[in-house]
């Protein structure tokens, strides 16, 4: 990609050798050396391949070569070269191992020796020496920082083809790993064929050079950092990388906030009466305005010509409400139509003729306004509270406390998982044991209704015993009730009989007086004697009854008191 878009010099221009800086002799020898050990001569830089002699020449116009340069193999020998000559080996590239000699000539510029600008004078039979002269120190780089604009700056000769690249991509391919780039300030001298694989890892080699054109490479970082930042992205510098870090204050500062939290609302006045005075918004239809926020109440500020046009919405006193208060004002503030904005670009009315409301956070000078023609209880009530006290602290607290509930719901949760454990296990071995005791209990079952049914038969059969015993006796005493009337019934047919004589009339009428009364007695007699059967009767049966519940008490009681002691004994 680096090849298509930057196009790289002829090599003559970027390595050259001036007049002064002569090879001495002995390098021929010592690559005919190397040539016998088996060096290939394509692996050479060709040093008579028709150099460029432009010394003003950058390596921004063709990295093909430099890529065909980092592939070839440079030789390990250092040549020798007079004592005008700077040695400088390349850092990060390529050209590592290899040693060249450079003079310290300036670019653009003449010295006294007219053989400096010539490019022949180094040994052609020897391609694989590279000199690399350093034409681009930093006492030639006379950028005035403070009297040179940033767009100045960036035409100059030395980064003008780097941001005249930058402006032709967007900032997603500038900061793209995708995009290699070269580092202007190494142009014509060691590093200038080094790729860098985005802006971030060119930044911070022009952060951290510490050797040549140092002074070069900060002003470069410094307008690219410019750069990107009027591209609205931003490049961290490299020292902020290198071990430098920087912590927070362990005290924050705190601030005073209004108490209980309040927004407040402008332009909701609406319009003018006769005499001159405003009417607005009431409380309720502010109120329903931001429904979606949990305002509790709502207040309007009046003065001598009505309605002021500015209203405050009252939180609940609390963390929760301060924060409902900080999102309304959020929500404003994303609308354009915050404090800055009323004060100084208000537009009170939307297209269509609508008041355009307008809120902030209520700070005390906001609400001294609110307040102005306001007396005694008419004035709205508010403190001034630490924030980090009713807002950090409490959230703080609600955090902890969120934090807590969750252990508590996890351990909750892990009891459960332990109870169900426990409640699978104890079913497992109640099926079990009923396997087990099902059959014993069946068995006894049926033992204890086959004893049933025969102690119901037994029972049965002297039921009837004694009904027909006592039947037996029914009609005994029927029989001896028959007899008994037969007699009375004979008495009776004598005594009238003996009425039919007339000369006895008298001692007739006293038998059957006497007769009757007799009759009359035992009928009395008979009544009560029925009477005392019967309340016996009932009086055995009651008791029979009373009896017979005792009895099934006692034997439930028994029962459970056996269950229990066999159930205590069945679960351990």
């Amino acid at each position: 990609m680096a090849d298509a878009i930057d196009p790289f010099p002829d090599l003559g221009s970027v390595y050259k050798v001036s007049g002064r800086c002569q090879v001495n002799r002995d390098v021929a020898d010592i690559k005919l050396a190397s040539s016998v050990d088996g060096r290939e001569s394509k692996n050479r830089v060709a040093a008579n391949s028709g150099l460029h002699k432009d010394s003003t020449s950058n390596v921004w116009g063709h990295p093909n070569l430099i890529q065909k340069l980092k592939m070839q193999t440079t030789s390990n020998v250092r040549p020798t070269v007079d004592g005008s000559c700077l040695s400088s080996r390349r850092h990060g590239s390529a050209l590592t191992q290899q040693g060249a000699g450079t003079c310290p000539v300036q670019a653009g510029f003449t010295l006294p020796n007219s053989s400096e600008n010539r490019f022949d004078e180094y040994d052609n039979n020897d391609p694989d020496v590279v000199y690399d002269n350093d034409d681009l120190d930093d006492y030639d780089f006379d950028f005035d920082e403070d009297e040179k604009s940033h767009e100045a700056r960036k035409k100059s000769k030395w980064f003008n083809a780097f941001f005249e690249r930058l402006e032709k991509l967007t900032v997603e391919e500038i900061i793209s790993p995708a995009q290699q780039w070269h580092c202007p300030a190494c142009q014509g001298g060691p590093g200038a064929i080094d790729w860098y694989r985005g802006v971030q890892p060119l930044m911070t080699h022009s952060m951290t050079k510490m050797t040549r054109r140092a002074k070069m490479h900060r002003v470069f970082a410094e307008l690219l950092v410019e750069e990107m930042r009027r591209r609205g992205t931003f490049i961290k510098p490299a020292n902020d990388a290198f071990g430098k870090w920087e912590g927070l204050n362990v005290r924050v500062a705190d601030h005073e906030i209004v108490w209980p939290p309040m927004v407040i609302i402008m332009n909701t006045k609406y319009e003018q009466d006769e005499t001159g005075k405003w009417s607005g918004m009431g409380n309720q239809e502010l109120l329903n305005y931001f429904s979606s926020y949990a305002a509790i109440k709502a207040r309007h500020s009046y003065g001598p010509q009505g309605h002021r046009g500015m209203s405050v919405l009252i939180f609940e006193s609390s963390a929760a409400g301060y924060l409902e208060a900080v999102r309304l004002h959020k929500h404003f503030k994303e609308q354009g139509r915050d404090r800055d904005a009323w004060d100084h670009s208000r537009v009170p009315f939307c297209p269509g003729g609508k008041r355009q409301l307008y809120g902030y956070i209520a700070i005390k000078e906001d609400l001294d306004v609110f307040n102005r023609h306001s007396q005694g209880n008419s004035k709205l009530k508010f403190e001034l509270r630490s924030y980090q006290e009713m807002v950090e602290s409490q959230i703080k607290k609600i955090n902890d406390n969120s934090q807590q509930l969750t252990r508590l719901k996890k351990k909750v949760a892990q009891e459960q998982q332990h109870s169900q454990v426990l409640a699978e296990s104890l079913g497992r071995l109640s099926e079990k044991l009923h396997q087990t005791i099902e059959p014993k209990n069946r068995i006894v079952r049926q033992r204890a209704i086959l004893q049933h049914e025969q102690n119901k038969e037994e029972l049965v059969a002297k039921e009837q015993y004694f009904k027909e015993k006592i039947n037996t006796i029914y009609q005994s005493i029927d029989s001896k009730e028959d007899n008994f009337e037969k007699l009375q019934r004979a008495a009776s047919e004598r005594v009238k009989q003996s009425n039919t004589n007339p000369i006895h009339d008298k001692d007739e009428c006293s038998v059957i007086e006497l007769h009757e009364k007799t009759i009359g007695e035992f009928n009395a007699d008979r009544e009560k004697l029925m009477k005392s059967r019967q309340d016996r009767r009932l009086t055995i049966t009651l008791r029979y009854w009373e009896d017979l519940v005792k009895l099934e008490e006692g034997f439930e009681k028994e029962l459970t008191l056996l269950m229990e002691k066999y159930t205590h004994r069945i679960l351990h």
